[in-house]
């Protein structure tokens, strides 16, 4: 299966972000390693042992996984976010 696209990881953080199924704020610390095959929490494909993989602590239920490119498009996502509330507050 192809991995999708910068556009598609995007618009799936922003509506996972949106239900509620990835945090609203990325954790000031997480964990990276090699891939454990648990499915990433964005994309949902397994994080193989050859992939870098990011989990960050979470103070209940299932602490969230990325690959890195899933995790850049989430980062780049509650980035656009924060620079967005800061700009309507103005």
């Amino acid at each position: 299966m192809e991995p999708p696209d910068e556009t598609a990881l995007r618009m799936l953080a922003e509506r996972k972000i949106e239900i509620g199924a990835l945090p609203r704020m990325a954790p000031e610390s997480a964990y990276a390693g090699r891939g454990s095959d648990l499915p990433c929490s964005l994309c949902g494909q397994p994080i193989s042992a050859n992939e870098y993989e990011f989990e960050y602590p979470s103070d209940g239920g299932e602490s969230p996984r990325f690959h890195l490119r899933c995790r850049e498009a989430w980062l780049l996502v509650l980035a656009e976010s924060c620079a967005a509330s800061r700009l309507k507050r103005r």
